[in-house]
């Protein structure tokens, strides 16, 4: 599939996942008697809208995201039917609901994957390192490496996997570094069947070993040492098993946890430093990386299970990075409700606006700069 089909569909699947959201919110708002004026899909000027008995549905210009629109959202009480005038109770399960059900969509996709494509119980650590970009320009390039090379050793010494490369690297002389490919190799692919679990073998057979030399390993955009290829990383042995219906969705409890646990890391990683700015991406640098990760599987069933996979991933992080108690973040109004049952009064309204609107900003500023840093990084600012 063209890169474009792609990128296409990775902006439709995030779409959907923030429509969801919404539809949580709208859902659980209609459950307990609230007052919806608007529900939209998109963003920006209204195309078109339809009109219900107390809600209008309406599609806008942008294709990202959506919306729900309560009465009286905003405002202080004016009448039994804004949002406001309603219990906080009832108010704290409606806030709570966008993010819910986005925890809930991680847990859907995932009952998919696992019943459709089953799960990966045994992988090697071994790993084949099969060059597919050489970046233009760089150490590699240089030196002639080619897409398909399939990378052997670093200065004499054997790679058994991805991080040994990172490892090489690093300890690589910055002018000299000795690269062994080889050339022309063919892939064997051997699967054996155990009732429920297969078994996949990769091998590399045949080809021309090479030796290249690379140098100038140094980086200025990131002050590192890189030799500028991107590799597919198929692993030597992989076991798969496939679940019944009853299973996949047992499974996909503890499978939405885990990926809760890999948003959780990352974002541990930038609160400690481990991680900057520059490792940060926002809605153009994600769907560049899973378009063109995409891109690179060997079928379409594979591509298909990796986009399931990332639209699971981006559903769980938009369920828990909501749940944050920051102000414009479903987590922050929350907060305020819990202050007013605790009170037994609301905070005033014009406090809780203007709290709500420096976090709009500076969320809207840092997604600017996301912006611009993934268009620099595409284009290779």
């Amino acid at each position: 599939m063209n890169t474009i089909w792609y990128i296409l569909l990775v902006i439709l699947g995030i779409s959907v996942l923030v429509i969801t959201h919404e539809l949580g919110h709208y859902l659980m708002g209609k459950a307990l008697g609230f007052t919806i004026v608007e529900f939209s899909v998109g963003l920006g000027p209204k195309l078109f809208g339809i009109k219900g008995k107390e809600t209008e549905f309406t599609l806008r210009a942008l294709p990202i995201g959506g919306s729900c629109r309560f009465y009286g959202e905003d405002q202080e009480v004016q009448d039994e039917r804004c949002f406001n005038s309603k219990p906080a109770w009832r108010r704290f399960l409606v806030v709570l609901a966008g993010p819910l059900t986005n925890i809930l969509t991680c847990v859907v996709l995932a009952f998919v994957m696992l019943l459709g494509f089953g799960e990966v119980v045994d992988r090697s650590s071994d790993e084949l390192l099969i060059v597919q970009e050489v970046v233009k320009g760089g150490p590699a390039e240089e030196a002639g490496v080619q897409v398909g090379d399939v990378i052997v050793a670093i200065d004499g010494k054997p790679l058994q996997n991805s991080d040994a490369v990172s490892e090489a690297v690093s300890a690589a002389d910055l002018h000299h570094l000795e690269l062994t490919v080889l050339r022309g190799a063919q892939l064997q692919t051997n699967e054996t069947k155990d009732g429920r679990l297969t078994t996949t073998e990769t091998a590399v057979q045949g080809g021309t070993e090479l030796t290249l030399t690379l140098g100038d390993l140094l980086d200025q955009e990131t002050g590192e040492k890189r030799i500028k290829v991107t590799y597919a990383r198929p692993s030597v042995r992989e076991t798969v098993e496939t679940y019944s219906v009853g299973k996949a969705a047992y499974m996909a409890f503890p499978y939405t946890w885990d990926l809760g646990k890999l948003v959780y890391q990352s974002i541990g990683m930038i609160v400690t430093g481990k991680a900057s700015f520059r490792d940060m991406t926002g809605i153009v640098g994600t769907v560049d990386f899973v378009s063109d990760t995409m891109a690179q599987t060997k079928s379409a069933t594979a591509a298909v299970d990796l986009f399931l996979w990332f639209m699971a991933l981006i559903a769980v992080n938009l369920g828990i990075v909501n749940l944050f108690p920051l102000p414009a973040f479903d987590g922050g109004r929350l907060i305020f409700i819990i202050i007013e049952m605790i009170r037994r009064k609301p905070v005033p309204p014009e406090k809780e606006g203007v709290i709500h609107l420096v976090g709009m900003v500076l969320l809207l500023v840092l997604m600017v700069a996301l912006t611009v840093s993934d268009i620099m990084r595409c284009f290779g600012g």
